[in-house]
Formats: structure tokens, sequence, C-alpha cells
């Protein structure tokens, strides 16, 4: 018996090759359902994220794994990325995957979660066994023991969460009084990083109430027509701005007659939706898209900084799991002599 597993990482591919490479619950419950019929592989499972599609497997030596993955996916762009690994080196790159290493964004924590569901659903379509338990939860082990000891996961890397931290970072969040421009991608973003920071006063800013509806219900947040908004600044302690308009939305002029206490201002837009000139009012502190790319990349670095960190964790866990392997393999031989 040997662990196996083949490996297609969409950040390595065209995002065409990646789209080809999705699968949904269906036909990895089917292929699941499959690999039972086949009394050579005694372990299943199957990890497909926005990131990646992965196939691992517990499977007698003589199965020809590969081509029976092969022969699933079909696909071209599978055959000319996909990687493959054998033996011990399954475990180490499936604990590499879990601590957030091989992740388009270092040390991201969403990928335990997707691990831990890929390991639920297998479970539910019975291709779990002795080897995949005791491998996954070792998988388990290492991702919190990585987010634990080491920074890996710690710093903003998306220009939403970017945002936010910095608007914490600057005024008593969870009781200012906050103002987002937009009902957007990024402007639904902002809303979620700021739930979680547990601001209740959202204002929504839009243009049309029906396509910020669905935005304006889960932040439970007011709906203010964007035409409005001029009159309405100066309740806000913060404003995030993250509309779509060629023009600014707001300029020094209309800010600086609506004002009378300090406001912090942080634009996600391309083109501005904050005139540049507002920077230079009194109380005014203004944030755009290049201060929140540096702050992204500093935290980038500092991730990267602790990789030596997080693989040092791994490669104990690796030992403790190599033993364990050894001691499995062990175990049938004594039977057998004492058999004789």
């Amino acid at each position: 018996m040997n662990l196996f597993c083949q490996s297609v990482s969409f950040r390595d591919c065209p995002a065409s090759a990646g789209e080809k490479l999705v699968l949904d619950k269906e036909r990895q419950r089917n292929f699941l359902y499959n690999c039972r019929d086949y009394p050579q592989i005694s372990d299943a499972l199957v990890l497909n994220t926005c990131y990646r599609l992965e196939f691992y497997f517990y499977a007698k030596k003589c199965f020809d794994v590969s081509a029976f993955v092969d022969d699933f996916v079909s696909h071209n762009y599978w055959n000319e990325y996909k990687q493959t690994f054998y033996g011990l080196d399954v475990a180490e790159h499936l604990f590499s995957v879990a601590a957030g290493l091989e992740s388009q964004i270092i040390g991201e924590n969403e990928i335990f979660s997707q691990l831990k569901a890929a390991y639920s659903f297998a479970l539910r379509c019975k291709t779990v066994n002795t080897m995949f338990h005791h491998l996954l939860h070792s998988a388990f082990r290492v991702a919190k023991a990585v987010r634990t000891h080491t920074d890996i996961n710690t710093g903003a890397l998306s220009i939403a969460q970017a945002a936010v931290e910095l608007a914490a970072a600057n005024v008593a969040i969870e009781n200012a009084k906050v103002f987002i421009i937009g009902s957007g991608t990024n402007a639904e973003l902002v809303a979620k990083h700021l739930i979680r920071k547990n601001v209740t006063d959202i204002t929504i800013a839009a243009r049309n109430r029906i396509a910020a509806g669905q935005l304006i219900q889960k932040a439970a947040g007011q709906f203010l027509p964007l035409n409005e908004l001029e009159n309405n600044l100066s309740d806000a302690d913060i404003v995030f701005a993250a509309a779509s308009s060629p023009q600014p939305l707001l300029t020094a002029k209309s800010i600086l007659r609506k004002r009378t206490k300090p406001l912090l201002l942080i634009d996600l837009s391309v083109p501005p939706n904050i005139e540049s000139e507002v920077e230079k009012l009194d109380n005014m502190k203004l944030f755009n898209i290049d201060s929140l790319k540096e702050i992204i990349n500093a935290n980038n670095l500092n991730r990267k900084n602790e990789i030596p960190k997080a693989q040092a964790i791994i490669d104990r866990h690796l030992q403790i799991f190599s033993k364990w392997l050894e001691d499995l393999n062990i175990v049938p031989l004594v039977a057998q002599k004492v058999g004789k």
C-alpha cells in the first residue's frame, strides 16, 4: 500500500485551465463512490478549491492510480499541469497545503476549513479509513500549530481587509459611524470585515437602492442615496469609498462645507472617488489605494519571513507521521511471524 496524490495548482496554469478543472459536488461524489468499487483503493479524498484540484489516495502499489485519475478528469490541462507525489511526500505536501504555504495568499485561513470540509465529504462517501483518519488529523494539527506559533496569517492581504484594519488603527471603530460609498464587490467585502470588527452603525451610500439591497441586509445598515451623501457627511466618522465613478464623488470643497469634526477617509477606488486635495484639510485623514497596497506588500513580506518557522513545524509533524507509518508497516510483519 502507498500514499499517492495528484495535484494541479491553478496559480501555475492559465485561468482558462482552472475553470475547466472545477468539480461540482455531484462529480466529486460520483468519483468517490466509484473508488469504493475498487478493492485496491483503501482511502480516497478530493480537495477542490478556487485555487487547486487534488486527489489523495491510499492504494495498493500495483494499482495505476495515475491512469485512474487521468481517465476521470479527462482533460488536456490536467495532464499538462499536474504534479504527482508518492509516499511521505504526500503527507509533506498536504501539511504544506493545510498550513497555507501553498496558497495564493500565504497563510490564508480558508484552506483549513476547505480541507476539513473535503475530509467530512469523503467520510460521508465512506472513502476514509485508518490511514486518512490519521493523515488528515495530522494535517489539522499542523495547520493549528502553524497558525498558533507563527505570524503566517497576520496582516491584511486584501484591499478591503487592509482598509478596515487601517481604519481600526486610527479610530475606535466599534463605536464609529461608518459610511460605505458603493454597493459592489469591494463595498461588500468592506462591510464583511466591518461586521467582524463588531461595527453596527453602517450607512450604504449608493445610486440604486435595489442594487444595494443585499449589502444593506447583510450589514444591517441604512441606505443613503448617493446624491444626498454630501449633506450627511457631518454625521460620519469614517468613509470607505468603493464606487465606480470616472470623477471624484467627494471634493475638498464639498467636505469642508459640511464638516466640523475629524473624518477618516479611505479610498479603495480606481480612479479615485475622493479628490486628493481633501488630505490638505484640517482634521482630515485620507488614504488611497496606493497606501493600502503598501500595507499589503509589507504584510506579505512579513508572512514570507514566517515560512521557515512554519516549515520547521511541518518537519516535526512529518517525523511523527513517518514514525507512525513505520509502526503501521511493522505490525503486519510481526503478526505474520507470530502466526508461523
